[in-house]
């Protein structure tokens, strides 16, 4: 697809979304409750952000620890680097900077390391589920509600099961050889050989970065970590609402990230405008709590994320000596392999 088209389509989605976010909105009144909370509380939510993605570091560190000990006061600002980059570049960059980073460095293959950050994905999304499943089936029993965690279950056990048995029964080198003794005879056999070749080596080298499912103590310490990632990000969201001195049960963060995790999914700008302000509404609306209220906690959650990520950013690419034009060529090369 023409990347023009892409950006088009994108654009649209997010004026969509944004469409519903603002449609009915008293905006005297947001801008009233926005200035209404406490600045104090933006710097504890910085503070929760840059403990979350400790976390995040150490879930990192874990996943790769088969293959090398990597630094934990490193991994840290490197995943809100990560995180930064993911905001301001398209079709998640960070995650090729992030490959590209600790590849470089440390001597790993660079698709390996995607291949953990797919496994790491996969972790922060049984965690999400469970957080969610447990605020549908404890604190909102909606039948509809319970029916599609039911199906989404299986759908994440069906893809956790699949994750497993593709480590466990990795058998892309046969595969690639049978192909290659099959086509001999045919034309254009050697650029064939030479595709094969290439596959063979990229699906090895990502499979590979499932090692971790050998070890049962390091798959329970990852979701262990992953585990603290979203508590704190529940976290951020009792500080923001505290900021604006809104008092609603504690379950109401768990639906807050569990929404805000299937908006993300959805294609639209790199920064998320849009789907997670709806799905913060949506959140809360669970609660009785008004749209303008809704959206100005929306609002702070996602400024105080992107200041702290972006603070790091800045000092850590800085500390290695990455300009934004070597950055951009790093995750381009990254990408192409």
């Amino acid at each position: 697809m023409n990347k023009y088209i892409k950006k088009i389509i994108l654009l649209l989605v997010t004026f969509v979304f944004l469409y519903f976010v603002f449609r009915n909105l008293n905006i005297k009144e947001l801008i009233i409750i926005m200035k209404g909370f406490k600045l104090q509380y933006f710097i504890l939510l910085m503070i929760s952000v840059v403990i979350s993605h400790s976390f995040r570091g150490l879930c990192f560190k874990t996943l790769l620890s088969n293959s090398v000990n990597l630094p934990f006061k490193e991994m840290a600002p490197l995943c809100m680097t990560a995180g930064a980059l993911n905001v301001v570049l398209p079709a998640r960059a960070g995650d090729f900077f992030r490959a590209f980073f600790v590849g470089q460095k440390y001597g790993i293959d660079k698709v390996k390391v995607l291949g953990t950050i797919l496994l790491e994905r996969i972790f922060d999304t049984l965690v999400i589920f469970s957080f969610l499943a447990f605020g549908i089936f404890f604190y909102h029993r909606n039948p509809l509600a319970m029916k599609l965690c039911t199906f989404a279950g299986m759908a994440i056990l069906l893809a956790v099961i699949f994750v497993v048995v593709a480590y466990k029964f990795n058998n892309i080198n046969k595969i690639c050889k049978f192909i290659t003794e099959k086509t001999k005879k045919i034309p254009f056999t050697q650029f064939i050989e030479k595709v094969i070749a290439f596959i063979n080596k990229i699906c090895g080298s990502f499979f590979n970065g499932f090692e971790i499912i050998d070890s049962p103590k390091k798959i329970a310490k990852a979701i262990i970590s992953s585990s603290l990632i979203w508590f704190f990000e529940c976290v951020n969201f009792y500080i923001v609402m505290t900021g604006f001195g809104l008092h609603v049960h504690w379950s109401v963060s768990l639906f807050l990230i569990g929404f805000i995790a299937l908006a993300c999914m959805i294609p639209s700008t790199s920064i998320f405008i849009g789907p997670y302000q709806l799905a913060v509404i949506a959140a809360f609306a669970i609660y009785g709590v008004d749209k303008e209220l809704a959206l100005s906690v929306a609002f702070v959650d996602q400024a105080g994320i992107l200041a702290a990520n972006a603070i790091v950013a800045v000092i850590f690419l800085f500390k290695n000596n990455i300009s934004f034009k070597d950055l951009k060529e790093d995750i381009k090369q990254t990408e192409e392999q």
